[in-house]
């Protein structure tokens, strides 16, 4: 690059009319940009502006100027989670280290993309942060002469607010020379800069399940979805609607369709168990949408308190396969309660299983999974587990 870049003195003489039409001209783009791309994509807008300090990587830029400042206006329309397109205006101002020479100003106008790879990794609502990378170029003006380039950046936001991250970036840029016989160094400028990323967009919020849902009915009810008794009448406010709740006058939790954790003998506690299909396994603690678990709990502390009391552990499933599968699919689902309670200090002989397979559906097959569940029934003196529906 030649050694005078601009057309700025370093003892502040203003800038010549064709750094300030630049200027103008680069501003006017982003401030376009941002006018005429918001209110189409209003959700998908986002704003960045980059500070940084600049270097001068090779000869001879790096011996005629002093480390400068780097300024970048980039808006931007984001098309998804991992790719956005944007436009940027920047300014690169080095000092001249010696007051005979002129500043090195340079200003761009470049066109890019930038992008998140690891953004499915992150949240709804910090949309804006995370690691990202971008890559730009499009047209250079240097003192009176016209050049191309391109930069590309390395950075981290960190979630500041809803609508703004805040993290370093790296960027390396290089301006192309036209290599003619007028220009006295045909070497390409090339610098690097370290600075800070503000991106500015829209708040987001996590999505919510129930903001979908209409109010069920007890067929097409979920258990995932027990608990949406704002969109439902709930005359005992447990959280589960009157639908699904099998004692709509006694608040109980999701995981026992709306009953308390009360062990009869003149009825079943039914506790939904969140098998999967063809399943005995136990859901992890951190799966439990329906808070099976403390149910189970309350469960283990009553038989502890009473030694008196045996309670049978009846295991279903729903009505796919054959009736000596379900049977002993229902079979383990009771052992794998059995063994979550005995582990809390309870003898297996208080505690014995049985399984009825497919028999005594709950709900209709439609909603299956509300079938692969257990009960608890209280056991008289002498009873044994039940054998039937009774």
């Amino acid at each position: 690059m030649r050694p005078t870049m601009t057309n700025s003195k370093k003892c502040g003489r203003p800038m010549r009319l064709p750094d300030l039409t630049v200027c103008a001209v680069g501003l006017a783009v982003c401030l376009a940009v941002l006018l005429a791309g918001r209110p189409a994509v209003a959700q998908e807008f986002r704003f960045n502006a980059e500070p940084a300090a600049a270097f001068w990587v090779d000869e001879p830029q790096s011996t005629r100027f002093t480390p400068g400042f780097y300024l970048a206006l980039r808006p931007g329309i984001a098309l998804g989670r991992f790719v956005a397109l944007q436009w940027s205006y920047a300014l690169l101002l080095t000092p001249a280290k010696e007051s005979s020479n002129d500043d090195g100003m340079a200003h761009f106008i470049l066109a890019g993309v930038r992008v998140r790879p690891l953004a499915s990794l992150r949240p709804e609502s910090e949309q804006l942060g995370g690691l990202f990378m971008d890559f730009n170029l499009g047209y250079v003006r240097t003192g009176d002469l016209d050049r191309f380039g391109f930069d590309a950046g390395l950075g981290y936001g960190f979630q500041v607010a809803p609508w703004l991250s805040l993290g370093p970036v790296v960027r390396y840029g290089q301006i192309v020379q036209a290599n003619d016989a007028l220009n006295e160094d045909p070497n390409d400028a090339q610098f690097i800069t370290v600075g800070l990323d503000f991106a500015f967009g829209p708040a987001h919020e996590e999505k919510k399940e129930a903001e979908k849902v209409e109010c069920p009915t007890a067929p097409e009810c979920p258990p995932e979805r027990m608990a949406v008794a704002s969109l439902c009448p709930d005359s005992d406010r447990d959280g589960v609607c009157d639908a699904n709740d099998r004692c709509p006058d006694q608040p109980g939790p999701p995981a026992t369709l709306g009953c308390p954790v009360v062990l009869r003998s003149d009825a079943p506690l039914v506790v939904l168990v969140q098998f999967e299909w063809d399943s005995a396994e136990l859901p992890p603690p951190e799966d439990d949408a329906i808070t099976m678990y403390p149910v189970l709990n309350a469960v283990a502390e009553a038989i502890a308190q009473d030694p008196s009391i045996r309670v049978c552990v009846v295991g279903y499933a729903s009505e796919e396969g054959s009736v000596e599968h379900n049977e002993d699919l229902s079979r383990r689902r009771a052992q794998a309660v059995q063994g979550y309670l005995t582990d809390r200090g309870l003898p297996e002989a208080r505690i014995p299983v049985a399984g009825l397979g497919a028999r005594c559906q709950l709900v209709p097959e439609s909603t299956r999974v509300l079938n692969r569940r257990v009960e608890f029934r209280r056991l008289e003196e002498g009873q044994s587990c039940p054998v039937d529906c009774k």
